[in-house]
């Protein structure tokens, strides 16, 4: 009985001393399991009782691939303080002959993100918040406009790198762009570099004023391309492998893109009608912008009238970053995502 007690008392000490584990969760399932629509993979920390929802650009890219590659590098940094949930979009992963081109429009795409947000908040008990780079931005708009507090499990959003303007948008070609372009041969001739080039690219804008022909699209590109040279991830065989033989892809399918290449022509046809303007004055939660300042993609001055525009907003420039911020400058990319969300 002594030594039991012993043991007893021992073990105690022992559980007391040693820290908690962490609760950690990786799992695979569909939203539409039949016919399986909408995969979702779920890795990451659910300490803090916080699931971010990721939303992928292109339009028509695939965001599963993006999280088990781990090409954004965040399993060891965001992934260690929340999880995150990368889905694919409605019609991937189909042969194209299978794709209900019906349903491939702003609509669906949002019922779709208040479904995959209500079945994690209901499995896993945690806030969700909506994270969206480049043109996935466009459907989180759309999605936070259309559902409301009262009728959306959403906490809040988190846009990365995301223009409010369209390829179809006047605003783009005659302001937003030129106006990227004059900011930045000013700045570079008020430092001192290379002042005869920026020069040169300042009196060409003050001339053109706007991007509307195709040279002027390339010229415009020549000076912008130059400002910045943007953090390159390495693709290793151990990423590709990772991706190739896993749930939901097929190598034969996922290698052609064909089914990425229809989603995308049609959201781009659907974008023709719509108005990002729009919709951002109807959204009522916290919504968090990053871009970089070097993004000619989602420049500053587009972020500025997207925070013009909404609410309730916090806007971060980070100074040394393009179109993928979250390559070059991970660290304050990730600890400005992780106060928006935990209030750290």
């Amino acid at each position: 009985m002594k030594k039991r007690g012993f043991y007893l008392v021992l073990a105690l000490i022992l559980c007391c001393n040693n820290p908690s584990k962490a609760q950690t969760v990786k799992d695979f399932f569909y939203i539409e399991k039949d016919n399986k629509v909408l995969p979702v993979f779920v890795r990451g920390n659910l300490d803090n009782n916080t699931i971010v929802l990721y939303v992928q650009g292109g339009p028509g890219e695939t965001a599963i691939d993006f999280g088990r590659s781990d090409y954004p590098g965040w399993q060891n940094t965001l992934e260690r303080e929340v999880a995150i949930a990368y889905y694919d979009q409605r019609g991937l992963n189909k042969k194209v002959n299978k794709i209900d081109t019906t349903v491939i429009n702003y609509g669906q795409y949002s019922k779709d993100l208040i479904e995959i947000s209500e079945r994690l908040k209901k499995k896993y008990q945690a806030k969700i918040y909506l994270m969206r780079h480049s043109y996935g931005g466009g459907f989180v708009y759309h999605c936070l406009s259309e559902f409301n507090k009262t009728t959306s499990p959403i906490e809040g959003g988190i846009v990365v790198n995301t223009p409010i303007t369209t390829d179809y948008s006047p605003e783009r070609y005659n302001y937003y762009r030129p106006q990227y372009l004059k900011n930045l041969t000013l700045e570079f001739i008020n430092q001192g570099i290379d002042t005869a080039k920026w020069q040169e690219a300042y009196d060409w804008i003050e001339e053109t004023d706007s991007i509307c022909t195709p040279e002027d699209s390339k010229k415009w590109n020549s000076y912008v391309d130059n400002a910045f040279v943007p953090t390159k991830r390495k693709i290793s065989f151990g990423m590709v492998t990772k991706v190739l033989f896993s749930k939901p892809y097929n190598p034969s399918n996922y290698l052609t893109r064909q089914d990425n290449k229809l989603v995308s022509d049609l959201i781009l046809t659907v974008q023709k009608h719509f108005s990002f303007f729009e919709f951002l004055p109807k959204i009522n939660v916290p919504v968090l912008a990053i871009t970089g300042r070097f993004d000619d993609i989602a420049g500053p001055e587009e972020m500025q009238k997207t925070k013009d525009l909404l609410k309730e907003s916090k806007i971060i420039i980070l100074p040394n970053a393009g179109h993928e911020s979250f390559l070059d400058q991970a660290e304050l990319f990730n600890e400005a995502i992780l106060e928006f969300i935990l209030r750290k």
